[in-house]
């Protein structure tokens, strides 16, 4: 995965979410995530790089994090019965969530300045429920 791959595939997830297809839009938004957290050394988001790098991992972790608060006030979007989310996608997204901020809190990747919104987006996913 590359920032360009990455960020192709937000949009994706973005413009499902506007078609009503929500389960779709958060397999792609899991999907996403968890190759950003395992590939989060390679694509350089684990190191303290100049400051031009710096402005660009803000960008990224900010269309990621915003990508899924988005996605997770219009999960009543859905357009046909098939596309919802149920509390078994809901229980499951939350594990993963736990699981990536687990993983991304060792590189210093859980914070509200630069990486992973846990807080917020448990926050979301909680109100849900």
């Amino acid at each position: 995965s590359n920032f360009a791959e990455i960020q192709y595939e937000l949009n994706r997830v973005l413009e499902g979410i506007k078609s009503g297809r929500i389960l779709e839009s958060f397999d792609i938004l899991s999907k996403v995530t968890d190759a950003v957290v395992v590939s989060c050394e390679a694509l350089g988001l684990a190191s303290e790089l100049p400051v031009v790098e710096t402005l660009h991992r803000d960008n990224f972790w900010q269309a990621l994090n915003r990508c899924w608060l988005v996605a997770l006030q219009n999960v009543s979007a859905a357009q046909r019965e098939e596309d919802r989310l149920r509390k078994e996608h809901i229980v499951h997204l939350q594990a993963s969530v736990e699981h990536w901020a687990d993983v991304l809190a060792e590189f210093g990747l859980v914070d509200y300045e630069m990486g992973f919104w846990e807080a917020d987006i448990m926050d979301s996913l909680d109100n849900i429920l």
